[in-house]
């Protein structure tokens, strides 16, 4: 039972990383357009 609730704290942990990683993404303007114009070039 430890051991699921290990997981899913690990999980929800992972989860919030990534979003607060994309909202400091944003803070920086240039960063999101430069990541913009890559994924454009790729079509």
């Amino acid at each position: 039972m430890a051991r699921r609730a290990t997981l899913r704290i690990a999980l929800w942990a992972t989860v919030a990383a990534a979003l607060a990683g994309v909202f400091a993404a944003y803070l920086n303007p240039h960063l999101v357009v430069d990541l913009a114009n890559r994924v454009w070039a790729c079509f």
